[in-house]
C-alpha cells in the first residue's frame, strides 16, 4: 500500500462526520478501480464485452448500472473499441448524475437539459446516450480552451443533440427555461485524491470557503432556468459539508424547492450531515446522498435531487 501524508485539520474534519475514519483514511491511499461505460449509442454492451474478452480483458458489471464495469486490466484505453467511441473511460461516481435523470428522460425523452459545467464532456456524453439522441442538451463550459475537448468527445462517441456554448453560467440569461439541469459544480476535488494525490498538498480550508460561494450563486442561477415541475441534480466530488449540504441549504432558504430522496439499488449510499459548525441545515437536505470512497470502493461525491415545483404548487 502507498502510504502518504493527510494534513492533520483534514484529518480532524471529516473524523468528526464519516462512519468509519480508519476505514476511510486508509482507502485514501489505494488507486481506483478502472471503470468504462459502454456508450450505447455506438454499441451494443454483449457485443463490446465478448470483444474485450477476445483481447483478454475481463470487464465485470456494476450492481447499479447496466452499463457500467470495472476491470482489473489497464488496457482498455488501447482499445478499438476506446478509439472507435464504443466505450467510454468513466469513474463510478462521474455517473451517477446522469443517472438521476434517468426516469425524467423515460418519462420526456424529447426533454431541454442543460449540462452547466460540461467539460469534459463525461456527463454530457452519458446524457446523450439516455436520450437516445433525442431532446436537446445545452452543454456550456465557461473555460473556453476546454470546448476542444467536450467537441472531440461528443463526435467520438456519437452524439447528435448537443449544443455547445461558452459562459459563465452564473451570468446565463434567466429566460432561458430547461426541463432539466445538471450542475457537476467545481469544487475543491476532495473526492478525487485517490486519483490524484496532488489535491491534498494543495488542500486549504480557504478555498473551501470560495468555492462554496461560487457554487450558491451557481445554484441559484441554475435553479432561476429551471421550468417549473423540473428537475436540478447538484453534484460534487468533494467531502465538504460547506460546498454539499450549505449549497443545497442555501438554495432552499432563497427559494420554494424542494429535494427528492435519492435510492440508487446496488450502490451503499449514505446520509447527510445535518450540522456543521454553527450551522444546522434544513430537514430537506437529508434526502440528499454521499458516496464515501471505503463504503463501495469508489471516489467520494455529493450528490442531489432539486425540483421545482409547479406552478401554483409552491
Amino acid at each position: 500500500m502507498v502510504h502518504f501524508n493527510i494534513p492533520q485539520r483534514f484529518r480532524e474534519r471529516y473524523a468528526a462526520i464519516v462512519d468509519d475514519p480508519e476505514a476511510f483514511f486508509a482507502s485514501l491511499s489505494r488507486p481506483l478501480p478502472k471503470a468504462f461505460r459502454v456508450n450505447t449509442l455506438k454499441a451494443d454492451v454483449d457485443k463490446v464485452l465478448e470483444r474485450l474478452q477476445g483481447y483478454g480483458i475481463e470487464a465485470m458489471n456494476v450492481a447499479w448500472s447496466d452499463d457500467a464495469f470495472v476491470t482489473p486490466s489497464d488496457k482498455t484505453g488501447a482499445t478499438l473499441e476506446h478509439f472507435m467511441g464504443h466505450i467510454y473511460i468513466q469513474e463510478l461516481v462521474s455517473m451517477l448524475p446522469p443517472l438521476m435523470l434517468k426516469e425524467e428522460i423515460k418519462a420526456n425523452p424529447d426533454m431541454t437539459v442543460l449540462d452547466a459545467c460540461a467539460a469534459p464532456g463525461s456527463k454530457t456524453t452519458q446524457l446523450s446516450a439516455l436520450m437516445k439522441n433525442r431532446g436537446l442538451i445545452v452543454a456550456n463550459d465557461a473555460a473556453f480552451n476546454r470546448l476542444k475537448i467536450i467537441k472531440h468527445n461528443l463526435e467520438k462517441l456519437g452524439c447528435m443533440n448537443v449544443a455547445v456554448v461558452n459562459h459563465d453560467i452564473r451570468f446565463f440569461k434567466t429566460d432561458m427555461q430547461f426541463d432539466c439541469i445538471l450542475l457537476d459544480a467545481p469544487c475543491s476535488s476532495e473526492g478525487t485524491i485517490r486519483k490524484n494525490r496532488e489535491v491534498l498538498s494543495r488542500w486549504n480550508e480557504k478555498e473551501i470557503i470560495s468555492t462554496s460561494g461560487l457554487q450558491k450563486h451557481m445554484i441559484t442561477r441554475c435553479y432561476e432556468m429551471l421550468r417549473p415541475g423540473g428537475l436540478m441534480v447538484y453534484s460534487t466530488c468533494t467531502f465538504a459539508p460547506e460546498e454539499n449540504e450549505g449549497v443545497v441549504d442555501y438554495l432552499l432558504s432563497k427559494s420554494d424547492c424542494k429535494l427528492e430522496r435519492i435510492e440508487v439499488k446496488g450502490l451503499k449510499l449514505s446520509g447527510t450531515v445535518k450540522a456543521w459548525k454553527d450551522r444546522t441545515f434544513a430537514s430537506d437536505v437529508a434526502k440528499a446522498a454521499r458516496v464515501w470512497p471505503h463504503h463501495s470502493d469508489t471516489g467520494g461525491f455529493f450528490v442531489a435531487k432539486i425540483r421545482k415545483p409547479k406552478e401554483g404548487m409552491s
